[in-house]
């Protein structure tokens, strides 16, 4: 794609973006029904109202608030910084986000390219972490890379930036995912991580150009984090700790969660310990990140399952997805194609014949009989 095509297909993008009302959602549903965001513009307020949760007055506001011409000026900028573009639907958008809810419609990125074979791990916890807390990070985050994994944060200060250095001390690399626009770093005093992170690994953000780092932004950025990843490790967590939303985000989209343990009476630790009540794999080492996902070391290829009784086409749909792991109730409506309330049925079928069985979280993963 040249500059010149670029601009255009950004333009057209972020003037959509930008309007009132359309958000991540109604974004990706309008883009879907009518093949661009041009279309969508081409479109009449009548077509445009018919389309679910899309009021009228929402179909008034895409036709009255278009402004093509900022949207222009934005684009040419993120065409001169140089960052990598990824469009929602792209080959090149990373596969792991496709299927997330509410998946950013636009993504940027600078440093290294993302392969869609990337092992990766996320490791999230407080800004103010103990000195024990950001050794354990460190230590690793530098075996995961060891053993061939891309280690995924925020670039916060803490446990964030524990993780970044550690793989990136061990020659790995990592993958920060911002709350500002790339040209914005956050926290200023991470500015020398920020350039190193970018010269051996990845910084994404799907925000624009001078977007200043906002509390808003922190939960959405969060989701990124847990979607690219394949598990989430909670290091020093409170009660309202932001790490906490990581970990939410990723029971949604059925990632595995391990969470660190610490004292009893340890305020940044509540948060961690209520994770591994509520059922979160409690990590001591690396090792039972392998244990759980064995996938990442390359121990199987797949799971391949011994017997399986007889099933139903929609059955036998649902079962193929569980060949990595657990899936969450949300993310299996959406792979299969079926209403929650349709989905239910089935699966209380399945657990019942003794197919399938839930974990914490609206979880499920197929029965260990028929793995």
């Amino acid at each position: 794609m040249t500059n010149s095509e670029l601009k255009e297909r950004l333009t057209g993008a972020i003037a959509l973006m930008k309007i009132p009302g359309v958000g991540r959602v109604s974004y990706e549903k309008l883009v879907k029904k009518f093949g661009s965001p041009e279309g969508v513009f081409e479109a009449s307020i009548d077509e445009i109202s018919m389309l679910d949760r899309i009021s009228r007055g929402m179909a008034s506001g895409i036709k009255r608030e278009c402004d093509l011409p900022e949207a222009g000026q934005i684009a040419s900028k993120i065409v001169q910084l140089g960052w990598q573009v990824m469009f929602l639907g792209d080959e090149n958008y990373p596969e792991q986000l496709k299927t997330i809810p509410a998946p950013p419609p636009l993504l940027f990125a600078t440093g290294q390219e993302l392969t869609q074979d990337e092992k990766l791990i996320a490791i999230v916890g407080t800004r103010h972490a103990t000195e024990a807390g950001e050794l354990f990070t460190y230590r690793l985050a530098t075996e995961l890379v060891n053993e061939g994994i891309t280690v995924v944060s925020g670039m916060a200060e803490g446990i964030d930036s524990a993780a970044h250095k550690g793989a990136l001390d061990a020659g790995g690399k990592t993958i920060a995912v911002w709350g500002s626009s790339l040209d914005i770093v956050f926290p200023a005093s991470n500015r020398k991580l920020a350039e190193k992170i970018k010269k051996q690994g990845t910084v994404y953000s799907e925000y624009l150009p001078e977007t200043r780092p906002d509390k808003a932004f922190f939960p959405e950025r969060n989701r990124i984090i847990s979607g690219l990843s394949s598990g989430i490790v909670v290091v020093e967590a409170g009660e309202k700790s932001g790490a906490l939303i990581t970990a939410g985000h990723g029971l949604e989209q059925g990632k595995e969660i391990f969470a660190v343990p610490g004292g009893p009476g340890a305020a940044k630790s509540q948060g961690v310990n209520n994770l591994i009540k509520k059922g979160a794999r409690l990590l001591t080492s690396v090792q039972d990140i392998f244990d759980e996902l064995p996938l990442l070391k390359n121990q199987i290829l797949v799971k391949k399952f011994r017997r399986l009784p007889d099933m139903t086409e929609t059955e036998q749909k649902i079962v193929g997805l569980f060949t990595e792991g657990p899936k969450q109730l949300d993310q299996i409506s959406r792979e299969v194609e079926l209403p929650i309330g349709e989905l239910t049925e089935f699966m209380l079928t399945m657990e019942l014949r003794g197919i399938i069985r839930e974990l914490p979280g609206k979880r499920f993963v197929l029965s260990e009989d028929f793995q």
